[in-house]
Protein backbone atom coordinates (compact mmCIF):
# COMPACT_ATOMS: atom_id res chain seq x y z
CA UNK A 1 0.00 0.00 0.00
CA UNK A 2 1.65 3.23 -1.17
CA UNK A 3 1.17 6.00 1.75
CA UNK A 4 -0.56 9.13 0.82
CA UNK A 5 1.57 11.89 1.41
CA UNK A 6 -1.40 14.20 1.89
CA UNK A 7 -2.96 12.69 4.44
CA UNK A 8 -0.66 13.57 7.76
CA UNK A 9 -0.83 17.06 6.46
CA UNK A 10 -4.70 17.58 6.02
CA UNK A 11 -5.30 15.39 9.30
CA UNK A 12 -2.02 17.38 11.26
CA UNK A 13 -4.02 21.40 10.09
CA UNK A 14 -7.40 19.72 11.20
CA UNK A 15 -6.13 18.58 14.84
CA UNK A 16 -5.73 21.99 16.99
CA UNK A 17 -7.09 20.16 19.91
CA UNK A 18 -4.22 18.18 21.86
CA UNK A 19 -1.48 15.93 21.04
CA UNK A 20 -3.64 12.70 21.08
CA UNK A 21 -5.34 13.62 17.47
CA UNK A 22 -1.52 14.60 16.16
CA UNK A 23 -0.19 11.08 17.16
CA UNK A 24 -3.43 9.13 15.59
CA UNK A 25 -3.19 11.46 12.97
CA UNK A 26 0.67 10.52 11.89
CA UNK A 27 0.40 7.28 13.28
CA UNK A 28 -2.93 5.87 11.05
CA UNK A 29 -0.92 6.77 7.71
CA UNK A 30 1.71 3.70 8.87
CA UNK A 31 -0.76 1.30 10.34
CA UNK A 32 0.55 -1.35 8.18
CA UNK A 33 4.20 -0.88 9.45
CA UNK A 34 5.25 -4.59 10.34
CA UNK A 35 5.74 -5.00 14.31
CA UNK A 36 9.12 -3.62 16.18
CA UNK A 37 12.03 -6.67 15.85
CA UNK A 38 14.81 -7.62 17.74
CA UNK A 39 18.12 -4.86 17.15
CA UNK A 40 23.37 -5.95 11.05
CA UNK A 41 22.59 -9.53 13.02
CA UNK A 42 19.37 -8.20 14.07
CA UNK A 43 18.40 -7.47 10.82
CA UNK A 44 18.53 -11.23 9.72
CA UNK A 45 15.94 -14.11 11.06
CA UNK A 46 17.15 -16.76 13.75
CA UNK A 47 16.89 -19.86 12.21
CA UNK A 48 13.91 -20.44 14.31
CA UNK A 49 12.20 -17.45 12.74
CA UNK A 50 9.77 -20.48 10.63
CA UNK A 51 6.94 -18.37 9.41
CA UNK A 52 9.12 -17.52 6.58
CA UNK A 53 8.28 -19.00 3.44
CA UNK A 54 10.55 -18.76 -0.47
CA UNK A 55 9.25 -18.01 -3.18
CA UNK A 56 7.33 -21.04 -3.86
CA UNK A 57 5.33 -20.39 -0.46
CA UNK A 58 6.72 -22.97 1.25
CA UNK A 59 7.99 -22.85 4.83
CA UNK A 60 11.73 -22.70 5.49
CA UNK A 61 13.51 -25.12 7.71
CA UNK A 62 16.55 -24.14 9.42
CA UNK A 63 18.91 -24.54 6.62
CA UNK A 64 16.80 -22.96 4.71
CA UNK A 65 16.94 -20.00 6.93
CA UNK A 66 20.49 -19.71 7.62
CA UNK A 67 20.89 -19.27 3.21
CA UNK A 68 18.49 -16.75 3.69
CA UNK A 69 20.21 -15.11 6.20
CA UNK A 70 23.83 -15.18 4.49
CA UNK A 71 22.09 -13.85 1.43
CA UNK A 72 20.91 -10.66 3.30
CA UNK A 73 24.24 -10.51 5.01
CA UNK A 74 26.23 -10.60 2.08
CA UNK A 75 24.03 -7.84 0.56
CA UNK A 76 24.84 -5.59 3.80
CA UNK A 77 28.27 -5.95 3.01
CA UNK A 78 28.05 -5.63 -0.87
CA UNK A 79 26.26 -2.48 -0.01
CA UNK A 80 29.56 -1.15 1.04
CA UNK A 81 31.43 -1.44 -1.92
CA UNK A 82 29.04 -0.91 -4.51
CA UNK A 83 25.83 0.92 -5.67
CA UNK A 84 22.13 -1.44 -5.69
CA UNK A 85 21.94 -0.02 -9.11
CA UNK A 86 25.29 -2.13 -10.23
CA UNK A 87 24.46 -4.83 -7.24
CA UNK A 88 23.75 -7.73 -9.11
CA UNK A 89 22.29 -11.28 -7.68
CA UNK A 90 25.42 -12.95 -9.07
CA UNK A 91 27.45 -11.05 -6.85
CA UNK A 92 25.34 -11.82 -4.12
CA UNK A 93 25.63 -15.69 -4.75
CA UNK A 94 29.51 -15.65 -5.16
CA UNK A 95 29.89 -13.97 -2.02
CA UNK A 96 27.81 -16.71 -0.19
CA UNK A 97 29.40 -19.59 -2.65
CA UNK A 98 26.14 -20.20 -4.12
CA UNK A 99 24.52 -19.90 -7.26
CA UNK A 100 21.80 -17.25 -8.76
CA UNK A 101 19.36 -20.32 -8.60
CA UNK A 102 19.96 -20.69 -4.71
CA UNK A 103 19.22 -16.64 -4.66
CA UNK A 104 15.69 -17.06 -6.52
CA UNK A 105 14.62 -19.18 -3.97
CA UNK A 106 14.52 -16.71 -1.58
CA UNK A 107 14.23 -13.35 -3.11
CA UNK A 108 12.55 -11.94 -6.63
CA UNK A 109 15.72 -9.91 -7.49
CA UNK A 110 18.43 -7.12 -5.86
CA UNK A 111 15.69 -4.65 -4.90
CA UNK A 112 13.33 -7.24 -3.36
CA UNK A 113 16.73 -8.32 -0.57
CA UNK A 114 17.77 -4.12 0.08
CA UNK A 115 13.73 -3.65 0.65
CA UNK A 116 13.46 -6.00 3.46
CA UNK A 117 16.93 -4.53 4.87
CA UNK A 118 15.34 -1.54 4.31
CA UNK A 119 12.15 -2.32 6.34
CA UNK A 120 13.73 -4.01 8.67
CA UNK A 121 16.00 -0.90 9.42
CA UNK A 122 12.72 1.34 9.71
CA UNK A 123 11.57 -0.67 12.29
CA UNK A 124 14.93 -0.43 14.87
CA UNK A 125 13.60 3.57 16.28
CA UNK A 126 11.88 2.92 19.50
CA UNK A 127 14.82 4.04 21.79
CA UNK A 128 14.83 7.47 19.45
CA UNK A 129 10.91 7.76 20.07
CA UNK A 130 10.79 7.19 23.61
CA UNK A 131 13.61 9.49 23.84
CA UNK A 132 11.69 12.72 22.34
CA UNK A 133 8.85 12.30 24.64
CA UNK A 134 10.48 13.46 27.77
CA UNK A 135 11.13 16.88 29.61
CA UNK A 136 13.64 19.37 27.59
CA UNK A 137 13.96 21.78 29.95
CA UNK A 138 16.89 22.81 31.86
CA UNK A 139 20.21 20.79 31.87
CA UNK A 140 18.66 17.26 31.71
CA UNK A 141 16.63 18.45 28.60
CA UNK A 142 19.98 19.10 26.95
CA UNK A 143 21.48 16.23 27.81
CA UNK A 144 18.37 14.55 26.51
CA UNK A 145 19.35 16.62 23.24
CA UNK A 146 22.89 14.65 23.31
CA UNK A 147 21.61 11.53 23.70
CA UNK A 148 19.62 11.80 20.89
CA UNK A 149 21.58 13.08 18.31
CA UNK A 150 24.23 10.85 19.48
CA UNK A 151 21.76 7.80 18.94
CA UNK A 152 20.63 8.66 15.44
CA UNK A 153 24.10 9.12 14.67
CA UNK A 154 25.36 6.07 15.74
CA UNK A 155 22.49 3.98 14.02
CA UNK A 156 22.79 5.76 10.82
CA UNK A 157 26.96 4.88 11.45
CA UNK A 158 25.45 1.20 11.78
CA UNK A 159 23.34 0.82 8.98
CA UNK A 160 24.01 3.73 6.52
CA UNK A 161 25.13 1.29 3.45
CA UNK A 162 21.34 0.43 3.74
CA UNK A 163 19.72 3.51 4.46
CA UNK A 164 21.77 5.75 2.25
CA UNK A 165 20.43 2.99 -0.48
CA UNK A 166 16.78 3.40 1.10
CA UNK A 167 16.75 7.28 0.95
CA UNK A 168 18.47 7.57 -2.59
CA UNK A 169 15.60 5.32 -3.90
CA UNK A 170 12.49 6.97 -2.19
CA UNK A 171 14.21 10.41 -3.45
CA UNK A 172 14.28 9.07 -6.85
CA UNK A 173 10.52 7.82 -6.57
CA UNK A 174 10.65 4.88 -5.99
CA UNK A 175 6.72 3.68 -4.41
CA UNK A 176 8.02 0.71 -2.41
CA UNK A 177 11.33 2.59 -0.53
CA UNK A 178 9.43 5.85 -0.42
CA UNK A 179 6.44 4.10 1.29
CA UNK A 180 9.44 2.35 3.87
CA UNK A 181 10.95 5.52 4.46
CA UNK A 182 7.85 7.50 5.14
CA UNK A 183 7.06 4.48 7.96
CA UNK A 184 10.50 5.18 9.75
CA UNK A 185 10.11 9.11 9.81
CA UNK A 186 6.71 8.92 11.23
CA UNK A 187 6.72 7.43 14.65
CA UNK A 188 9.42 10.13 15.59
CA UNK A 189 8.31 13.04 13.70
CA UNK A 190 4.87 12.41 16.08
CA UNK A 191 6.83 12.37 18.77
CA UNK A 192 8.34 15.71 17.83
CA UNK A 193 4.56 17.20 16.86
CA UNK A 194 3.41 15.55 20.53
CA UNK A 195 5.75 18.01 22.44
CA UNK A 196 5.62 20.97 20.07
CA UNK A 197 1.63 21.29 20.21
CA UNK A 198 1.50 20.32 23.90
CA UNK A 199 4.30 23.23 24.37
CA UNK A 200 1.92 25.42 22.24
CA UNK A 201 -1.23 24.39 24.13
CA UNK A 202 0.80 25.32 27.34
CA UNK A 203 1.76 28.61 25.91
CA UNK A 204 -1.28 29.79 25.10
CA UNK A 205 -2.56 29.79 28.77
CA UNK A 206 0.84 31.32 29.91
CA UNK A 207 1.03 34.10 27.22
CA UNK A 208 1.42 37.75 28.84
CA UNK A 209 0.46 40.94 27.43
CA UNK A 210 3.95 41.66 27.24
CA UNK A 211 4.23 43.97 23.89
CA UNK A 212 7.52 43.31 22.39
CA UNK A 213 7.70 40.35 19.87
CA UNK A 214 9.19 37.32 20.87
CA UNK A 215 9.21 35.53 16.91
CA UNK A 216 6.25 33.24 15.18
CA UNK A 217 4.99 30.24 15.93
CA UNK A 218 6.65 26.73 15.64
CA UNK A 219 3.70 24.52 13.97
CA UNK A 220 3.73 20.86 15.01
CA UNK A 221 4.50 18.84 11.99
CA UNK A 222 6.83 21.67 10.47
CA UNK A 223 8.99 21.74 13.54
CA UNK A 224 9.01 17.88 13.60
CA UNK A 225 10.53 17.79 10.02
CA UNK A 226 12.93 20.70 10.54
CA UNK A 227 13.83 18.72 13.44
CA UNK A 228 13.85 15.37 12.44
CA UNK A 229 16.35 16.41 9.13
CA UNK A 230 18.64 18.43 11.09
CA UNK A 231 19.18 15.07 12.94
CA UNK A 232 19.71 12.58 10.15
CA UNK A 233 21.91 15.52 8.00
CA UNK A 234 24.44 15.16 11.11
CA UNK A 235 24.12 11.87 11.19
CA UNK A 236 24.75 11.52 7.29
CA UNK A 237 27.36 14.01 7.00
CA UNK A 238 29.18 14.25 10.40
CA UNK A 239 32.24 12.31 8.78
CA UNK A 240 32.81 14.14 6.12
CA UNK A 241 32.34 17.42 8.43
CA UNK A 242 34.88 16.28 11.03
CA UNK A 243 37.34 15.54 8.45
CA UNK A 244 36.96 18.84 7.25
CA UNK A 245 36.41 20.93 9.99
CA UNK A 246 37.80 18.52 12.58
CA UNK A 247 40.59 20.36 12.65
CA UNK A 248 39.27 23.62 13.60
CA UNK A 249 37.74 22.02 16.98
CA UNK A 250 34.35 21.63 15.02
CA UNK A 251 33.89 17.74 14.94
CA UNK A 252 31.03 15.31 15.99
CA UNK A 253 31.13 16.79 19.15
CA UNK A 254 30.42 19.94 17.86
CA UNK A 255 28.16 18.96 15.90
CA UNK A 256 26.09 16.88 19.11
CA UNK A 257 26.16 19.55 20.78
CA UNK A 258 24.87 22.27 18.42
CA UNK A 259 22.17 19.95 17.88
CA UNK A 260 21.27 19.66 20.98
CA UNK A 261 20.92 23.19 21.84
CA UNK A 262 18.23 23.38 18.72
CA UNK A 263 16.33 20.45 20.01
CA UNK A 264 15.67 21.86 23.43
CA UNK A 265 15.24 25.68 21.83
CA UNK A 266 12.78 24.46 19.00
CA UNK A 267 10.32 22.00 21.66
CA UNK A 268 10.66 24.53 24.78
CA UNK A 269 10.11 27.71 22.97
CA UNK A 270 6.69 29.60 24.23
CA UNK A 271 5.37 29.78 20.74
Amino acid sequence: MFIDMTQPLTTFEQASDGPAKLSGAMLAAAAASSPLPRPVEDLVPVPSDTALVDQSGRQLGPRALRTRARILEATVSLLDEKSMRDLRVIDIARRIGSSPATFYQYFKDVTDVVLELSTKISELTPDMVELIHGDWTGRAGHERGVRLANLVTDYWDRYKAILRVRNNAADEGDPAFLEVRMKAMLPMLTAFAEVIQAKNSASRTERSDAPEFVGGQIHPLSGAIFLFKALESIAIYHEIFERRFGPLGEGREALVETIATMLQSTLTAKH
